[in-house]
């Protein structure tokens, strides 16, 4: 009975694991070679594993040909019962990697052989990952402009003293001090010199985990380095050493503190403002330039030279310059020595002791008064061009709607839609051409009348240099062009006699105030007679036109030949030129 529990137990343990088992008889030939394998026993995960079911009783050359190679292999262990453990990956594109252990069960003579074969596919994969993330975190170490090293803790030596190993070197490191690569070796070997302090700062990152950064002086290479130190591992006990050789620097920040007075020389030189406060900008100590020279030092400079509401915006940023230790640049007001307001960008820079503490700011203004008025104007005039686009969408707008509207006929609508927009096109590049101010009415004129083409000895046009504002432009513009086209249609220019009077000139009105006249009288036409219902060019002509300039127009259909006659106010509107 026990027995009986015992290979159950077996047998639910066999069944239930997760690795593939098979056992095989090896059969061997008369030369003692192995000719093919017999299967014996398989558990569940072999067939999930190979998708070979009941296999039993047949041969691997029936069933797995592709293992013929592994004959070998099963053979020996066979014969002389060592075991066999290898690593082996599917034939197939993208077969899955294995574990196989191999061993004699049973007596030599019996031939039998047990296999293990194990799923490893997602190790292989994590093996892979991490041979690429290290393969590109070693070019990045590698390439990098910063010496970088990795360093690894040592055991405190027989005297006492501490040391680390390096582990990892680059390129950059070994051209900064000018060594092979050291990677294996102690750090004192190499520098048995340096100061205790780079083991009290590399100590106390293991100890943390803080990384720190810090400036020091490596005496046996007089070198000054800016150093970053982080861990990396606390077992084992790695550090990683980032450095740059700010040597250069730190002289050029001597060579500036000792040339104080040549640059104070220079500064003079210039024309434009210079000043030195002190650390906390709450003194200025002296400012020269432009005849603003203060000798002594002063706490009142805010009163004396910035508008009371300006100075909590400039303090802020002084704030902000001394909180991040970065130079001072804004552009503000200022009151000027003569009392009138100014604006200048001003530019300061912090300046440090061998402490590392700001002692002082040095700082230059440059006189922008100009530029900024100039800015003004800009901005000034930008919103008069965005005014007077939306004029003009307005209008574009309007004379979609009332030739679409009324249209009988897309086709023509849309020729005579685009006819009208080129010659509000025309007007608009005169105005463009004197920057949106006044334009001449003999320019507008010979706008209106282009697009009717070359009428020039049938249209006669008379009248003194005046010139229109821009609205106004728009819209006599447009109302020539409607003039035009009806003559051209129906009126004296649609045969070949016909003859157009434009005229225009400045009189007086019935109470004696100056008065803006504009006529357009044809003859020699055909008959004419008045439209059956009111278009967009009468209404351009009789009530658009006269309500932008403010006055009054007359239309008159007469048998002889059509009549228009414009009458406004001088106003602002029009201009007579001289």
């Amino acid at each position: 009975m026990a027995e009986n529990d015992s290979e159950h137990h077996y047998r639910v343990l066999f069944d239930s694991v997760d690795d593939g088992f098979c056992t095989i008889e090896v059969l061997f030939d008369d030369d003692g070679r192995v000719r093919d394998c017999r299967f014996l026993l398989t558990n569940p995960a072999f067939e999930r594993q190979t998708g070979l079911l009941r296999v039993a009783g047949r041969t691997m050359r029936e069933l797995a040909p592709s293992h013929e190679g592994w004959f070998d292999i099963y053979g020996k262990v066979a014969l002389t019962g060592e075991p066999a453990r290898f690593e082996h990956q599917g034939d197939a594109p993208g077969g899955r990697w294995h574990e196989v252990h191999v061993f004699r069960i049973g007596a030599a003579e019996e031939r039998q052989v047990a296999i293990i074969f194990r799923d490893i596919e997602d190790r292989k994969q994590a093996e892979a990952t991490v041979r690429a993330s290290e393969a590109q975190y070693r070019a990045l170490f590698d390439c990098i402009d910063e010496g970088a090293c990795i360093i690894e803790q040592l055991p405190v030596r027989p005297d006492g003293r501490r040391d680390y190993r390096y582990i990892a070197m680059n390129k950059a490191m070994q051209a900064m001090f000018g060594i092979a690569d050291l990677s294996g070796r102690a750090i004192r070997e190499f520098f048995p010199d340096e100061v205790e302090d780079w083991y009290d700062d590399y100590d106390r990152v293991l100890a943390t985990g803080e990384p720190i950064r810090f400036e020091r002086e490596s005496e046996p290479q007089q070198m000054v380095l800016e150093m970053f130190v982080s861990r990396l591992s606390q077992k084992p006990p790695r550090l990683l050493a980032v450095m740059q050789d700010i040597t250069e620097r730190r002289r050029a920040e001597e060579a500036m503190r000792r040339s104080e007075e040549r640059m104070r020389a220079l500064i003079n030189a210039t024309s434009d403002a210079v000043y030195r406060m002190s650390a906390d900008w709450q003194e200025m100590r002296q400012l020269d330039g432009r005849g603003s020279d203060v000798e002594g030092p002063t706490v009142r400079w805010m009163e004396d030279y910035l508008f009371p509401e300006d100075r909590a915006r400039i303090r802020a940023a002084v704030a902000h310059a001394i909180r991040e230790r970065r130079p001072f640049e804004l552009e503000h007001r200022v009151r000027r020595v003569d009392g009138k307001e100014g604006w200048t960008f001003a530019r300061a820079i912090p300046i440090f002791d061998a402490k590392g503490e700001i002692a002082e700011w040095f700082g230059m203004a440059t006189d922008v008064t100009e530029r900024v008025n100039a800015r003004e104007r800009q901005q000034m005039l930008n919103h008069e061009l965005g005014h007077r686009l939306k004029n003009v969408l307005s209008l574009v707008q309007s004379i979609a709607n009332q030739t679409f509207r009324q249209a009988d006929n897309l086709t023509e609508a849309a020729e005579t839609y685009s006819a009208r927009l080129i010659s509000l096109g025309r007007a608009t590049d005169i105005l463009t051409e004197t920057a949106w101010a006044d334009a001449g009415l003999h320019s507008l004129v010979q706008a209106g009348l282009t697009s009717v083409g070359d009428f020039s000895e049938r249209i006669r046009i008379s009248g003194p240099d005046l010139d229109l504002a821009p609205q106004q432009a728009l819209m006599l513009t447009l109302t020539l062009h409607e003039l035009a086209t009806n003559s051209l249609k129906y009126g004296a220019l649609s045969n070949g006699a016909g003859v157009v009077d434009l005229s225009w000139g400045i009189g007086s009105d019935p109470e004696g105030e100056p008065q803006f006249t504009f006529g357009w009288r044809e003859s020699g036409g055909p008959e004419i007679s008045a439209p059956s219902r009111e278009g967009f060019g009468a209404r351009m002509i009789g009530r658009l036109l006269p309500a932008s300039f403010q006055g009054k127009a007359e239309l008159r259909y007469e048998a002889a030949g059509f009549e228009f006659r414009l009458e406004a106010p001088l106003g602002e509107v029009i201009k007579v030129r001289g």
